[in-house]
Order: C-alpha cells, then sequence, then structure tokens
C-alpha cells in the first residue's frame, strides 16, 4: 500500500496524545492531589497532539468540506466510529480542567476519558484490521501494537512532564513486549501471500486464473495507492532504525532516568520513541500487500 504521510501523521500523533490522556487522567484514580500547572500542559500537549493528528488525516481528502460525512455511518463503518470517540474524548478531558478537583464526578470524568481514549485507538486500529483485502492487517498482533504504541509514547511524555521515576520500569516492559509484537509481526509479513488469483475472485483452488496481459499499460490510481514497491534492503534498514529509536534508545533513555534520576532523559525517550513509531507505521502501509496486486 502507499504510505500516505498524513495518515501516518495522524495515527502517531493522535495515538501519542489519547496515550498521554489516558495515564494523565488514570493519575485521578488514587488518592485526592492538586491541580497544577503540569495537569493543564499535560492536557493541552495532549490536545496539540490529537488535534494535530485529527487536522493532517483530511489532507488526502480529495473534497476536504465533506470530511464531516465521515460521521454517518457509525452502524458500519469504524472510520465514523472513530471520529464520534475522538470527537467525544474532548468532553471529559476539557471537564477534568474546571470541574471541583475532587470527589466522585472527578473519578468518573477520569474514567471516561481513559475509556474513550482508548476506544478511539482500537477504532483506528479496527479500519486496518477488518480488510480482508489487506491479509497482513488481519494479523492478530495489529490491533495491540495500535494499542501498546499509544499507550508507551503517553507514557513516555507523561514521565517527561512529572518526571516519574518509578514509571521507568512500566515503560521499559512496554518497550520490550513492542518490540516482540513487532517483530512477530514483520516475520508474518514477511510471508507470502496466503490468497492467490483464483481466491481472491472467490473460486475454488483447483482452478487458476491467467492474466493475458497487464490490465494498464500505464501508470494509475491502482499501481500507484495500492501497488507499492519497497526494496527489501531499504525496509530491513528501516526496521533496524525502528527498533533502535522506537524501543531500544527510549529503553535505555527511561532506564537511565530512572537510576540516574536524570528527568531530561525522559525527553530523550519520548521524542525517540515517536520516531520509532512513525516510522513503524510508515512500514505497516509500505509493506503491506493489497491482494489487487496478484494482477499487476
Amino acid at each position: 500500500m502507499h504510505p500516505s504521510l498524513s495518515v501516518i501523521f495522524f495515527s502517531t500523533l493522535s495515538g501519542a496524545g489519547y496515550g498521554l490522556w489516558f495515564w494523565w487522567a488514570s493519575s485521578f484514580l488514587g488518592h485526592h492531589r492538586d491541580f497544577s500547572s503540569k495537569d493543564y500542559f499535560t492536557l493541552a500537549l495532549g490536545a496539540l497532539f490529537v488535534i494535530s493528528g485529527l487536522l493532517s488525516s483530511t489532507l488526502h481528502l480529495g473534497r476536504k468540506e465533506r470530511a464531516w460525512r465521515a460521521f454517518s455511518q457509525w452502524r458500519s463503518s469504524w472510520l465514523s466510529r472513530e471520529g464520534i470517540v475522538a470527537m467525544l474524548c474532548f468532553m471529559p478531558a476539557c471537564a477534568l480542567a474546571f470541574v471541583p478537583h475532587a470527589g466522585m464526578l472527578q473519578k468518573v470524568l477520569a474514567v471516561s476519558l481513559m475509556v474513550l481514549s482508548m476506544a478511539t485507538v482500537f477504532c483506528t486500529a479496527k479500519i486496518y484490521h477488518c480488510l480482508k483485502t489487506v491479509p497482513a492487517w488481519r494479523h492478530g498482533t495489529v490491533i495491540p501494537v495500535f494499542l501498546l504504541s499509544s499507550l508507551f509514547t503517553g507514557g513516555l511524555w507523561l514521565a517527561a512532564i512529572f518526571a516519574i521515576w518509578t514509571f521507568a520500569p512500566v515503560l521499559a516492559l512496554f518497550a520490550m513486549v513492542l518490540l516482540w509484537l513487532m517483530t512477530r509481526y514483520w516475520r508474518h509479513n514477511d510471508r507470502p501471500l496466503a490468497v492467490t488469483r483464483s481466491s481472491a475472485l472467490g473460486l475454488p483452488e483447483p482452478r487458476s486464473v491467467h492474466v493475458f496481459e497487464q490490465p494498464h499499460t500505464e501508470a494509475n490510481y491502482i499501481t500507484k495507492e495500492m501497488v507499492h514497491v519497497l526494496a527489501r534492503k531499504h525496509g530491513e534498514r528501516l526496521r533496524e532504525l525502528c527498533r533502535l529509536l522506537g524501543f531500544a534508545l527510549p529503553l535505555i533513555a527511561c532506564l537511565g532516568a530512572w537510576l540516574l534520576h536524570q528527568p531530561w532523559l525522559y525527553s530523550v525517550a519520548a521524542v525517540s520513541g515517536m520516531l520509532g513509531v512513525f516510522i513503524g507505521r510508515w512500514l505497516f502501509f509500505a509493506e503491506a500487500k493489497h491482494v489487487v496486486s496478484l494482477y499487476y
């Protein structure tokens, strides 16, 4: 598939924003604490990530003034459900900044924000996971990777803002689990397509379909958007870069921040983790093989 930068920016930025809101909201579930300037900064940073991601997702639309129609098919479309839940997240997020900073109402708003944040990321993952025409995206690791990437990058930013030393082992565990899941996904994606021209057309397996000649002699929308070719050596280099920036460097930085009590290392981990997730998301699209590629 053609890696659309607008969608990659959307999933990376909004995922980090919703992950940041999730961890921030969870901090209100324990003992009572005062609402500080860092809380307002966290709320604003999460909103910046989310809004920037949502706006970037509209850049690939031909008729942007019709983007509102994406909300109309919520009964059957994961894209519509994602848009609706994404908008609902702003209600408890903003309410937390203005309600009395104590009591059951605050905890209800915090739980609502946590549930809605992860529900949004889940809907984003389901948009791709439900596509039978891209077998790689049907793998069982896709949804966990989206959810854990959001929690991982959001957790890195929260740790950088509040300098939470005890959070480092949790983030290190997230990095190792994510690396294991990504490796499983890449191994699955390296296998040949499990479908054939016959199965793609719904014909019984013994029957075979042959292409007499190419459907088109020049590049067209299908060849540009659904038949993206990525050289294997370039893909391997990008995977190594994703492992380094997305997992190895944040893991080392988090442990260094924990052991040395250096909060700036959390900022290094957060920026590096975002870059690694961005590269991984680019590979998610570039390496995916659409069944239409069987005919081109």
